[in-house]
């Protein structure tokens, strides 16, 4: 009987499918992170044509910062997922873990920018408010969190591994990840922005204001909080977090904000400069006393002071510039609200008598 070339099993068993994910690539996180960053350049200089009521088209320069980032991000991700699918590894293993999430958010975000440019034929484009609950623009920003925050999953992965992250040099990608994360949160939540919401904390507080005054004020306290403490216990594994991250996380969200309503909110810059500095001081306050999760206690100082701190001088910049018309007892009891609060959201992370629960059972 003649012989035949090597059968389909024989050459799988010659060349077999790789097991598991291709392994992490400190390469593609700084891809990942850089393009991700610049999309969110595109996005705040988007927010500001917004605010400036410049959109007239939706081919305009700011649109090309942000779909060039995403074009960037795309053909970074997409060339990995293609080469590795060669590769013979899966279609859901074919990047490295934590990276499927991103190739489904950059589908999310295919999908939501060609409906963006359909909603503005159909609806007009957005100028106000509007702009920030249009479906498309949630979508949009919806897929880039997903591929945004990449190299924060990659980095939880390995530390879960046992591999010892420490310093910008390991986990600078996921520093950059989690102010990327908190910025376009913080974009997104603005309406409940401190530098937004301050001229209308110094306006005269009558009974036909001050219904409107009370809610803005509440409202920024309490989303503020959940921003910023929320998406800092996030980073929980890695703390002390590298010195400076909290400097940028607090201070740099902030002023991107500034940025957006410099217009409206010029006169309260003091405040951008207090964020980076309540960051500052949070940064020495981790490395000097060492607070990790293996110290509950100093996470939930942390997650106390941290707010309660930052609306106090907040409060007292406004006071001193144009000044401060929220009723006292309005203002002074939304510090110690807000520290409530943080203190809440380390419960959660860090729930209290863990250890005694494990052990009885």
């Amino acid at each position: 009987m003649a012989t035949v070339g090597p059968t389909k099993t024989t050459a799988s068993r010659l060349n077999p499918a790789p097991v598991g994910y291709p392994p992490f690539s400190k390469r593609l996180d700084v891809l990942c992170i850089v393009f991700s960053i610049w999309l969110l350049i595109g996005l705040f200089i988007d927010g500001l044509a917004h605010a400036e009521q410049l959109i007239d088209t939706f081919f305009s320069p700011w649109h090309a910062v942000l779909y060039s980032g995403f074009l960037g991000i795309t053909t970074v991700i997409g060339t990995v997922q293609i080469r590795n699918m060669y590769r013979q590894y899966p279609l859901t293993k074919a990047l490295p873990q934590g990276y499927f999430p991103a190739l489904l958010g950059i589908i999310l975000f295919s999908f939501a920018a060609p409906l963006d440019l359909m909603w503005h034929e159909w609806f007009g484009f957005e100028l106000r408010l509007d702009a920030l609950f249009s479906p498309p623009h949630l979508m949009i920003i919806s897929g880039a969190m997903l591929f945004g925050t990449a190299p924060l999953r990659t980095a939880w992965l390995q530390a879960q591994a046992g591999a010892h992250l420490r310093g910008w040099r390991d986990l600078g990608t996921m520093v950059m990840s989690l102010f990327f994360l908190m910025s376009a949160v913080s974009f997104f939540t603005q309406y409940a922005s401190p530098i937004v919401n301050a001229p209308f904390l110094s306006e005269p507080y009558i009974e036909s204001t001050m219904s409107n005054i009370d809610m803005r004020g509440i409202s920024t306290g309490i989303i503020t909080t959940l921003v910023l403490i929320g998406i800092l216990l996030l980073s929980l594994r890695f703390w002390p977090l590298p010195f400076g991250a909290m400097t940028l996380l607090i201070g740099g969200s902030t002023g991107l904000i500034w940025f957006v309503h410099n217009k409206s909110s010029q006169a309260y810059w003091p405040v951008v400069v207090w964020a980076a500095i309540v960051g500052l001081l949070a940064d020495i306050a981790m490395h000097t006393w060492k607070i990790n999760q293996q110290r509950p206690l100093a996470v939930r100082l942390v997650c106390s002071l941290l707010p309660a701190s930052f609306f106090l001088g907040y409060y007292l910049i406004i006071m001193a510039s144009i000044g401060l018309n929220w009723i006292t007892h309005m203002w002074t009891g939304m510090v110690f609200e807000v520290a409530i609060l943080g203190f809440c959201l380390s419960l959660i992370a860090i729930p209290p008598y863990t250890k005694s629960i494990e052990h009885r059972t």
